[in-house]
C-alpha cells in the first residue's frame, strides 16, 4: 500500500518538535468527481499519510486504511500543502469530515461522524467499515445537495448572501455577518454540487466568510 502514499523522501520534512508518539487521525475530503483525498493527520502542522483514490474503490480504500491503522514502521512526515502541491487549493475546497479518537468502554476508539459508530485498530477489519463510511458520506451529502437545489429558489438566496457578504470588508462587519456564516457552514454539502456555477457561488460565499473572519481575528490580536 505504500505506493499510494504521496509523501515521499523528496517532499517529507523533519518536524521541528517531537511528534513520534502522537496518534494520527483521519481527515477525509471528497470531490464532486468522486475523488477521495485521505489524510493521516498528526496535528495542524504535520501529516503522515496522503492518498488520492475514488469513492468507488472500496477494496483499495479498505486496504489503505487497514495499512495505515496497522503501520508500525517509522513514518515519513510532511504537510498537506507541500504534498498536494498545485492541487492543494482545489482539494481544500472539497467536502470533508474528520475521524478522531475517543475514550469508549475503557479504551481509545476511532469514531466516524457519518454513522456515529466506533471502530478500533487491528485485529479488527475496520478498513472495510471506514471505506463504506466514505461512500455513505458522499452519497448522503450529495443527496442533501440535490434536494436543496430542487428548484432555482436557493440559487437566488445564495446570490443575495454573496451580495450582502461582499458589501463591506471590516472586522465589525464579521460580527454582523455571523448568522449568514453559520448558514453557509451548515450547508457545506454544496461543495459537492455537480453544477459548476452553483458550486462556485457557494464557495465564493464561503471564502468571503473566511476573509471576514481573518479580518476580525487580525484586529483582535
Amino acid at each position: 500500500m505504500i505506493e499510494y502514499n504521496l509523501i515521499t523522501t523528496k517532499n517529507s520534512v523533519k518536524p521541528n518538535y517531537d511528534i513520534s508518539n502522537k496518534d494520527f487521525y483521519f481527515e477525509i475530503y471528497v470531490s464532486p468527481g468522486e475523488e477521495v483525498c485521505l489524510l493521516g493527520k498528526i496535528d495542524n502542522n504535520y501529516i503522515c499519510w496522503c492518498s488520492i483514490t475514488k469513492v468507488t474503490q472500496l477494496n483499495t480504500n479498505e486496504e489503505i486504511i487497514n495499512y495505515l491503522l496497522s503501520q508500525s514502521t517509522e513514518r515519513l512526515y510532511s504537510s498537506h500543502y507541500q504534498v498536494l502541491g498545485s492541487r492543494y487549493e482545489e482539494i481544500r475546497k472539497w467536502h470533508s469530515f474528520i475521524v478522531t479518537k475517543h475514550w469508549h468502554k475503557g479504551q481509545y476508539w476511532y469514531r466516524s461522524p457519518v454513522s456515529n459508530c466506533f471502530f478500533g485498530t487491528p485485529p479488527y477489519n475496520n478498513g472495510s467499515f471506514l471505506a463504506t463510511e466514505i461512500q455513505k458520506f458522499f452519497l448522503m451529502e450529495l443527496s442533501k445537495c440535490q434536494y436543496r437545489l430542487i428548484d432555482n429558489v436557493y440559487v437566488k438566496v445564495l446570490s443575495r448572501y454573496k451580495d450582502i457578504l461582499m458589501k463591506e470588508n471590516s472586522p465589525e462587519y464579521y460580527l454582523e455577518m455571523l448568522p449568514i456564516k453559520e448558514i453557509i457552514n451548515s450547508e457545506s454539502y454544496l461543495k459537492l454540487c455537480s453544477n459548476d456555477e452553483i458550486r462556485i457561488l457557494y464557495l465564493e460565499c464561503f471564502d468571503q466568510c473566511t476573509n471576514l473572519y481573518n479580518l476580525y481575528m487580525t484586529a483582535s490580536r
